[in-house]
């Protein structure tokens, strides 16, 4: 009875990996389109980064809060998008040692 269990959940989730198969190859979502929008994404969170800083020093806002926030946000951002280039280059680099 367990077995049918497992077995079932393992097609589940063999379907929803091919609706997620069928919906990318729908949309043409390209890697480089991805990978260009999410460092798009982390430039925008420091430049606003920069302005709530910047905001702050000349007294426009007085929350110190949201200028953290802010801060920490664009750290972990910056952050993420460096572990992701190790992540690819390692594997890249591991893909060149593979021999054939």
């Amino acid at each position: 009875m367990k077995i049918d269990q497992l077995q079932n959940s393992i097609i589940s989730k063999d379907k929803k990996l091919v609706e997620v198969n069928n919906t990318l190859a729908k949309d043409n979502v390209n890697f480089s389109d991805i990978l260009a929008q999410s460092l798009q994404k982390v430039s925008d969170d420091q430049v606003y980064a920069e302005q709530m800083d910047n905001m702050f020093a000349l007294g426009i806002t007085d929350n110190i809060s949201d200028v953290t926030i802010a801060a920490m946000k664009a750290d972990l951002s910056i952050n993420l998008a460096v572990e992701v280039t190790n992540k690819v280059l390692s594997a890249y680099n591991e893909i060149m040692r593979l021999q054939l």
